[in-house]
């Protein structure tokens, strides 16, 4: 059990070793006159007392009017971006199940996906992965299940997204990532910390593009922090393009030196206009009615591509 099972196992027992010790001094003066009491009230009193630990016991804690909340999360992984303009290509999708301890696996089971590993990949779950106290149920997903990008642009036809990565110095470089019909995008270095770096957006109107939307703007990591790992980008407008310049530590964590090593991501929803995840319906469609589905971060599905970066070239 984990830390935050014991500590929540004490503060039961501390609530209701006190609510006992309370009903207990409340009786306590009926003792003299218990005696008086009728022989049939008494039955009646065990009886109820009877019936309702037992429904306590027995009853389910979920209902589909007091629903679990179940995190439920969509990761994509793509192939490695590898030249100027690339284009990463799906790869393996796996599907992530979120929930507090013990019912994990128990919610996963009720899923066809899971019951068949993909790869010789089964299902893998992990207590406080996510958030302490909760357990993450992961596992890869046959193909009839990739989520997939609707775009009117036949040339976009299985792109995810468009990304450029340019190391611009020993600590510094720049990052060119635009969405398929999407707002939100992610920028992970692993391997280093990053101290400052300026963003701005561009718009496919080019020209026609507003003078603000084209205006870099920059950010200081403060110094207490040691570095960030992650930046989280959103535009206002559909179809931007973001361009982001970092510095980062120049003593980094990789396993060579030199190296820069991260991820460039792009995120979705479902609904008109966004991703199709059959995996999503799966789950709405097989999970029990008292489990309630909610997404696990900004967006429901993550497509993900790795890059490191060398002196001079990207590989």
């Amino acid at each position: 059990m984990t830390p935050i099972g014991h500590f929540l196992i004490n503060i039961m027992r501390t609530v209701y070793g006190a609510i006992s010790l309370l009903s207990f001094l409340i009786l306590l003066p009926l003792a003299p006159f218990v005696h008086k009491v009728h022989r049939l009230l008494s039955i009646v009193i065990l009886l109820i007392f009877i019936m309702s630990t037992t429904y306590a016991w027995f009853a389910p804690p979920f209902t589909p009017s007091a629903r679990l909340r179940v995190f439920f999360a969509h990761e994509v992984e793509l192939t490695n971006v590898t030249g100027p303009t690339s284009r990463p290509q799906l790869t393996r999708a796996v599907t992530q199940i979120i929930a507090i301890e013990g019912y994990g696996p128990r919610l996963v089971a009720t899923l066809p996906s899971s019951w068949q590993g993909v790869d010789s990949d089964g299902v893998h779950c992990k207590a406080g992965k996510w958030r302490p106290g909760l357990t993450t149920c992961e596992w890869p997903v046959p193909p009839a299940l990739h989520p997939s990008i609707p775009s009117g642009d036949i040339d976009d036809e299985g792109t995810w997204f468009i990304a450029n990565v340019t190391r611009l110095g020993p600590a510094s470089l720049r990052v060119e990532i635009e969405g398929v019909q999407t707002r939100a995008c992610r920028i992970y270095i692993d391997s280093h910390g990053i101290r400052r770096y300026r963003a701005r957006t561009r718009s496919e109107e080019g020209a026609g593009a507003s003078s603000e939307s084209t205006t870099w703007t920059v950010f200081e990591v403060p110094t207490e922090r040691k570095g960030t790992h992650l930046l989280t980008l959103w535009a206002r407008g559909w179809g931007s393009k973001f361009e982001v310049e970092l510095d980062v530590d120049v003593d980094g964590e990789g396993e060579r030196q030199g190296e820069i090593a991260g991820r460039l991501s792009c995120l979705w929803n479902d609904g008109p206009g966004g991703a199709r995840i059959p995996a999503l319906e799966e789950a709405r469609a097989f999970l029990p009615e008292w489990a309630g589905i909610t997404k696990a971060a900004d967006g429901l599905v993550e497509a993900a591509s790795g890059f490191v970066l060398r002196e001079e070239k990207i590989v």
